[in-house]
């Protein structure tokens, strides 16, 4: 087949939604499909307008974008991709450069596929504005998104679930998976240990900076992590602005206790996870984020907020630890009792490991669903 996935920014920007695009991507080449991506120029760093990158052929389309990566709009088409195509599958109905190319797309007769996430949460977020007049946005885009696709996809149950309800819609649900060398690897522990001159134990962020994450509730978490057990410490890795985290670490005097690392890949990813006591995520605002099922993977309990499909996929006391948003205390003493209780971070880590699939399960299954439609 050939297939053309549509995101508003690729490798070499790093990101959830960016890893997975590249994943399918790369995984549906592997299986000698003839893959392309279509992308903006944002994030691009300086890399050809086209290029093929481990089988798969990048566009980089020329963009404007209002602030916000879903604002980014395309100032150019690449017919001749998109007519070719047997299949167009576009990532995130929130996004105007994807919105805009499957419609394009649809005018020449390929599938057109869809993926629905984090529907009508504009409300939820912590920006007044967006909270203001993201739901007319949000609206807008998925009324636009149901109307131009073919195939419906969600990677959350939460989503499928409000499809249905809530507009009559019937969506496959297929989860996010996981680099088959993310589960197979040996332990890489002491490798990671050994780089960053590590010995005590840590709990393990790991993700973009960004102010949804909650990393601010970690650190404020980890000042009264001190009190009892001075020597952990929270091991904070992914892309981002750290000044703000590194001022907040030393107002509150934990600037010892907080381990800044940039981003993680390879090897020194998976040591970081194994070497973990466990991955913390407070998240205020997510739809399935890659690394729970990247900590399951590694059998390591999750400590996190009932946000997104979290509160569908991540059971309390069953294979993980959920505590409310913004609640650094609740947070602090997740983190103390699974310190002292090794049991306990077993069975979560051995329980969350059952959900884990490799990604080439999921290409394949997605595969046969562009071709049963």
């Amino acid at each position: 087949m050939r297939i053309v996935h549509i995101i508003h920014h690729y490798w070499p920007f790093v990101g959830g939604i960016e890893n997975v695009v590249k994943a399918l991507a790369e995984g549906m080449a592997k299986l000698r499909h003839e893959v392309h991506v279509i992308t903006s120029t944002y994030g691009a760093e300086g890399r050809p307008r086209e290029e093929e990158i481990n089988g798969v052929q990048v566009h980089r389309v020329k963009s404007i974008r209002i602030v916000y990566a879903d604002l980014t709009y395309p100032l150019y088409i690449p017919n001749a991709i998109l007519k070719d195509a047997d299949v167009v599958h576009g990532h995130t109905q929130n996004s105007l450069f994807v919105l805009k190319l499957v419609k394009e797309a649809k005018k020449y007769g390929p599938k057109t596929a869809l993926d629905f996430m984090a529907i009508d949460t504009f409300n939820q977020h912590p920006n007044s504005l967006i909270r203001l007049v993201g739901p007319y946005y949000g609206k807008y885009t998925l009324t636009n998104a149901l109307k131009v696709s073919d195939i419906k996809l969600v990677r959350a149950i939460r989503d499928g679930t409000l499809l249905k309800m809530k507009y009559g819609v019937d969506a496959y649900f297929l989860p996010d998976g996981i680099d088959e060398e993310l589960i197979t690897a040996p332990n890489h522990a002491e490798l990671f240990k050994s780089q960053y001159h590590i010995d005590v134990p840590f709990v393990l962020f790991l993700g973009r900076l960004d102010k949804l994450k909650g990393i601010d509730i970690l650190i404020k978490a980890m000042s009264l992590v001190r009190e009892e057990a001075p020597e952990l410490k929270a091991v904070i890795a992914g892309s981002g602005d750290q000044r703000p985290y590194r001022t907040l670490a030393e107002k509150l005097g934990v600037k010892n206790n907080i381990v800044f690392t940039g981003p993680l890949q390879g090897n020194i990813k998976i040591g970081a996870i194994d070497a973990s006591l466990a991955m913390a995520l407070p998240s205020l605002r997510e739809t399935f984020p890659l690394v729970i099922m990247e900590a399951w993977a590694r059998e390591k309990p999750v400590i996190t907020t009932p946000v997104g499909d979290i509160s569908y996929r991540v059971k309390h006391g069953e294979n993980g630890i959920r505590i409310p948003p913004r609640n650094p205390k609740a947070l602090a003493d997740a983190i103390i009792l699974l310190l002292q209780d090794e049991n306990l971070r077993k069975k979560l880590g051995v329980s969350g490991k059952k959900q884990v699939r490799p990604w080439n399960e999921i290409i394949i299954e997605l595969t046969k669903i562009y071709k049963g439609n």
